[in-house]
């Protein structure tokens, strides 16, 4: 342990020598005085002359009152009303009571209504006094301390580590299988900006009385270890789509159907030898499954779900030594220009792919690209392609003669970074390159996520002189109102249009068509990404589409391959 630490065993380690408040309770003036001078030089003393006056300092001071010293013949209200009182009121309870009494059978009835210990009158043994009365306060002091640190102060649930604990205990005392559930409340820090942080807390105490009364049948426990998440631990369930309609109708119902919806884990039949913070992480990769599920409120945790886990936490470790490495490689798609009487190369898009050394192999974009937009490491992964881009621009455009721009990704996370014109003017400017070279392809569901934020970005790119491409367009997101208010250059229509065969099927057609009308009245081209063959490519240009892209021209391509269409067609 440091030198600057120091651990504490009970409450009385870290409150060290404070004088705490004790409360003597007597009718008799001279019992009061010596019961006053045997504890005064270690405690502060108060007194009181009977029940009443003795309830009524006790409600006011219960904050700050370590024990109370008691006496049970009293006029006005006797010493066990007085303590029957105190014990029945949350605020009080928790105080000490000893009695001062020599009758043993007084004794026996004040222990059971909760006196924790006594002494003897006449007051011969002050030492003895004197233990008892610390030790009394020491234990009340540490239950507390214990209590507090056992429980989430908002919702009385279990704190995390308590809980974890009594899961053990629970293993042990009752036999069979249990399951690990994890929930947490969907969007909730919108409800939180919508109706309020009261309303917040208000959300979370009545989910912590549900689930406390669900589970409570299933021999479980709940635990509030943060925020909007709970964990559950119960015996196993046959049917847990009763046990989420019920949980989620209760929920609503209890807070006027504010629609609040839960999102839910679970580990069912969860394996009793491996840790329990284990059993809640595979509890929490289910969880995570259910959260773009708006179906199906829950997910079941399985191994396949598991290996995913690790295939993606590998993946992230590995990032940056893949690209120290240079394990990503940049591939060139070709795009056909389809205005003339021939196709005629007129730009590409770089596309990235790993090469990694650990896995032996391509891993492919599928895998990482969606993981890495998540946690934020893509815009680290497109400053480095924008990068390599640059570089093989400048090494082509010396050796060829071409004016179209390479078109590379801009992600979600690249539009909300405030350096992003900074670092690719940068870019453009070690390598000798202009705005022009490079085409910004954002997709048509980062257009839509937050039109308002991102309109003043891609505007601001635009104005510098960048030709803006939005991606993917026609996967379902835009209005055409929306795409009507975005400074675009150009419009590519999701290869998903062609998943059947073009021409073949009159709504598919007649939405081809009106995107490209739409195009020209925007007076912006459109590009075809996905086109796989000849009937494809005969149809978009019969109908007036300017650019291909896809298999029928050319697959995704290493710089060298490329460069050998550079060298064949300028």
């Amino acid at each position: 342990m440091g030198r600057n630490k120091r651990k504490f065993s009970s409450i009385g380690d870290i409150v060290g020598n404070v004088r705490r408040l004790v409360l003597i309770v007597d009718d008799e003036e001279i019992n009061r005085l010596i019961l006053g001078n045997i504890m005064g030089p270690q405690y502060q003393i108060a007194y009181a002359v009977d029940g009443v006056e003795a309830l009524k300092f006790v409600q006011e001071n219960y904050r700050n009152l370590s024990a109370v010293l008691l006496d049970l013949n009293m006029p006005n209200m006797d010493g066990r009303t007085l303590l029957k009182t105190m014990k029945a009121d949350p605020l009080t309870s928790r105080i000490p009571v000893l009695v001062a009494t020599g009758v043993k059978e007084e004794e026996v009835q004040c222990l059971q209504e909760g006196a924790c210990d006594f002494f003897a009158k006449p007051y011969d043994m002050p030492e003895v006094i004197r233990a008892r009365v610390a030790n009394a306060i020491k234990m009340a002091e540490d239950s507390e301390f214990i209590e507090v640190a056992e429980k989430d102060a908002l919702t009385g649930l279990y704190a995390r580590d308590f809980f974890y604990r009594y899961c053990e205990q629970l293993d042990r005392n009752i036999a069979g299988e249990k399951d690990a559930l994890a929930l947490d409340i969907d969007r909730f820090k919108l409800i939180n900006g919508l109706y309020g942080k009261a309303f917040g807390d208000k959300v979370l105490i009545k989910i912590a009385e549900i689930l406390v009364d669900m589970v409570r049948k299933n021999n479980g426990l709940v635990c509030r270890p943060n925020a909007d998440t709970f964990l559950i631990y119960q015996d196993h369930l046959q049917d847990y789509d009763a046990f989420v309609t019920q949980l989620n109708e209760a929920v609503n119902a209890a807070l006027g159907n504010t629609h609040i919806r839960l999102r839910i884990g679970i580990y069912e039949c969860a394996d009793q030898t491996i840790e329990v913070l284990t059993r809640f992480d595979r509890a929490h990769i289910a969880c995570e499954k259910a959260k773009d599920n708006y179906s199906h409120p829950y997910e079941v945790y399985d191994e396949v779900s598991h290996r995913q886990q690790l295939e993606s936490q590998k993946y992230i470790s590995a990032m940056e030594d893949a690209l120290k490495q240079r394990e990503f490689i940049t591939y060139y798609q070709p795009k056909y220009d389809m205005t003339g009487d021939t196709p005629r190369l007129a730009g590409a898009e770089a596309l990235v792919r790993w090469q990694s050394k650990t896995e032996g192999g391509m891993i492919s974009p599928g895998k990482f690209i969606p993981l890495f937009e998540q946690n934020g490491l893509i815009y680290k992964l497109d400053l480095y392609i924008w990068e390599e881009v640059a570089r093989q621009m400048k090494e082509w455009k010396e050796k060829y003669s071409f004016n179209f721009p390479i078109s590379v990704n801009v992600s979600r996370v690249d539009l909300y970074s405030p350096n992003l014109l900074l670092e690719i003017e940068q870019i453009i400017d070690r390598h000798g390159l202009t705005f022009r070279d490079l085409a910004l392809e954002i997709t048509e569901s980062v257009c839509a996520a937050d039109t308002e934020t991102i309109l003043s970005v891609v505007r601001n790119l635009r104005d510098h002189g960048f030709k803006i491409e939005m991606d993917d367009f026609g996967s379902g997101y835009s209005s055409l109102n929306m795409l009507s208010r975005m400074p675009i250059n150009v419009l590519k229509m999701d290869m998903k249009f062609f998943q059947r065969n073009a021409g073949n099927d009159e709504i598919m057609d007649a939405m081809i068509r009106l995107i490209i009308d739409f195009a020209k009245v925007m007076k912006v081209p459109v590009i075809a990404e996905g086109v796989e063959d000849k009937e494809q490519a005969d149809y978009l240009k019969a109908i007036g589409c300017d650019m291909i892209q896809g298999y029928y021209f050319g697959r995704p391509m290493p710089a060298a391959e490329f460069e050998k269409l550079l060298q064949q067609n300028c």
